[in-house]
């Protein structure tokens, strides 16, 4: 193919195979499917998809990123009593763990975004704010945030929301028989929740109830962090019903499983295990009875949603993926909101493990993949433009860095992060004493000894596999003989099961995150958080995390620099890499009245109405 085509027209040709041999890829790593396998020529084509870079960084993704959609608006009278329904696009049944402490699972936790959350509000920077469920106040002199419940805000058994709410939810955390991933660095600012959870005192000291409708917090150490949020918990807990629940059973209980309580717009009222959720309208939300009656949330199939959003079964989207986009844009009966995505995924690279008594990263400095310079040549080998550009559809970017780009203050645009360059890999491992002993084009250990890398990646689809089989590909290119853990990609569910067992099997492994509205990064990377999956840790990142946690990062430009040093040093020493920065993409039917995705908005599914009984075919 090089010696018959110029390289632009192998990378189309690549593609458009590609896209004939796969059809269910999802943008976003957390959303699975069933694996198939490739075909001969879909692998034969892929070892010709690695088009060399030049030195320049300069990425041309923009030449096909799709415009962002914030608000889809429809014409109509809408109707009364009307229901909406919504396809959660995934081929693995959601758990059903509806608890704010316990709760882990992506499908989770996206129903109750949608449905039984929203205490609190933000801005277009994403910082809390007033005007939701609670309003909070910042001390910063004193270390103090004070928030105030609003008067109406209430559970849909009609019990009011009140301080015991949020001071549960504090105390089930620290409780010493939780073993949940809550209790972080973040949680441990609280005065005296330490001391809680070690058993030396019966009340959190820095949780203050000033009345039933307002309580203050009290933090060892105040940051710009707390700004957005962090240490407060953002969502209550129904204190009425779990004070007398044990900590080891709440997560199973039947008012987490079966009946769980909102706040919120809406309540779940039926359970289809794994497939189905039933919500109905809040009589006592806050802001007014909803005006949709009943929302049915249900678990679509990848390969069934085109049909079912054709046949007018669906209102709303959650999980579309970029390969479906290009066919849903296409209907009459949808709108589609296309904007900056809250996630990205990464490469994360096992150099230690989680100690479970002291709660904290423990690095091996001798773990397989200790050397930076066999992290950084991994980095390098893959060609992420062309995987954004060319499997994506104008629906990702090259991920440059650990700060989402949506974090406008605080993205480094000077940052071009790993880009494609096969002889700065592979001079790197020879560098490192990586060398190819034996004269088959693999390299061994440092010690002549072979070297097998295990890659753990979730099954999502053909394209998962297409993209999965690349990178082996890439990796082979500059002699590592990287293999996939198990031999084939992982379901969702195993697949985080083993990362956070920190299963032995797995050296390097491709996931995402979702950050959420901070950008404070200590939750995913610090010493003491337990979702700091690649188990690294270091007296340097430590120091940089403290600056990003000091009361001084209140300050706008030193907060800035903090920010700058953390993602010029986890660039430096690769524990993880990033790759890909995602769009979220919604279908919106066109009996939706309106839809408003813009960053800061108050809208809400409460707000939502429809202009028909049944969603338009």
């Amino acid at each position: 193919l090089y010696d018959i085509i110029s390289l632009d027209d192998t990378f189309e040709l690549c593609a458009d195979v590609l896209s004939a041999i796969t059809r269910n890829r999802r943008d976003d790593m957390k959303k699975i499917s069933k694996i198939t396998a490739l075909t001969i020529a879909g692998l034969t084509l892929l070892s010709a998809c690695a088009k060399p870079k030049e030195k320049d960084t300069t990425s041309n993704e923009k030449e096909t990123e799709v415009k962002d959609v914030y608000v889809i608006e429809n014409e109509g009278t809408p109707v009364e009593n009307g229901n909406l329904r919504i396809a959660f696009i995934s081929d693995s049944p959601f758990k059903g763990v509806f608890h704010q402490a316990f709760v882990k699972d992506n499908q989770d936790s996206e129903i109750m975004d949608y449905s039984t959350n929203g205490t609190f509000l933000n801005d277009a920077d994403y910082k809390m704010t007033d005007g939701g469920g609670a309003n909070v106040a910042f001390v910063p002199e004193e270390k103090k945030a004070i928030v105030t419940i609003h008067p109406k805000y209430t559970w849909n058994d009609g019990t009011p929301v009140t301080s015991k709410d949020f001071l549960i939810h504090y105390k089930i955390i620290a409780d010493k028989d939780y073993d949940g991933a809550r209790f972080n660095s973040k949680m441990r600012n609280i005065v005296g929740i330490e001391e809680y959870h070690d058993g030396k005192a019966n009340e959190i000291e820095g949780f203050k109830i000033i009345d039933d409708k307002k309580f203050e917090l009290i933090f060892k150490e105040f940051s710009s962090a707390n700004l957005w949020g962090s240490g407060i918990a953002f969502e209550p807990i129904p204190a009425h019903i779990y004070e007398n629940i044990p900590i080891k059973e709440q997560e199973a209980h039947d008012a987490t499983r079966k009946n769980p309580l909102s706040p919120g717009p809406y309540y779940i009222k039926e359970i289809v295990p794994g497939q189905q959720v039933v919500l109905e309208a809040n009589q006592h939300y806050y802001r007014g009875v909803p005006k949709i009656k009943t929302v049915i949330w249900k678990v679509v199939p990848s390969s069934q949603i085109v049909a079912a959003l054709g046949a007018g079964e669906y209102d709303l989207t959650v999980g579309l993926d970029s390969e479906l986009y290009s066919k849903v844009k296409e209907m009459k009966n949808v709108k589609v909101a296309v904007h900056e995505g809250s996630s990205y995924s990464y490469f994360g690279f096992k150099l230690g493990k989680w100690d479970p008594e002291k709660k904290e990263v423990i690095t091996d400095p001798n773990a397989k993949m200790a050397d930076v310079k066999l992290r950084q040549a991994m980095g390098y080998a893959v060609d992420n433009d062309m995987v954004a550009k060319k499997f994506y559809n104008g629906l990702s970017r090259r991920a440059t860095q650990l700060i989402l780009p949506r974090f406008k203050s605080y993205f480094d645009t000077e940052e071009k992060g790993y880009y494609y360059d096969e002889e700065k890999a592979k001079g790197l491992l020879d560098e490192a004493g990586y060398k190819d002993v034996n004269g088959d084009g693999i390299r061994e250990d440092k010690e002549g000894k072979p070297l097998v890398i295990n890659f753990a990646g979730m099954s999502g689809g053909q394209l998962d596999e297409s993209i999965s089989q690349y990178y082996l590909q890439q990796w082979k290119k500059i002699g590592l003989n990287v293999v996939l853990t198990t031999g084939r990609l992982i379901e969702f569910n195993s697949f985080y099961d083993k990362i956070q067992a920190d299963d032995p099997e797995i050296d390097i492994f491709e996931a995402s995150w979702s950050p959420g509205t901070n950008p404070n990064p200590s939750g995913l990377y610090g010493r003491k958080a337990q979702f700091n999956f690649p188990r690294y840790a270091s007296n340097e990142l430590d120091a940089i995390l403290d600056k990003m946690n000091s009361f001084k990062s209140i300050d706008e430009d030193y907060r800035k620099q903090a920010y700058k040093e953390f993602t010029k040093y986890m660039f430096e020493m690769a524990p993880v890499i990033p790759t890909l920065n995602g769009k979220v993409i919604v279908a919106v039917n066109n009996r939706v009245k309106k839809y408003d995705f813009t960053p800061g908005t108050s809208f809400n599914l409460s707000d939502v109405e429809v202009t028909a009984q049944d969603p338009i075919k």
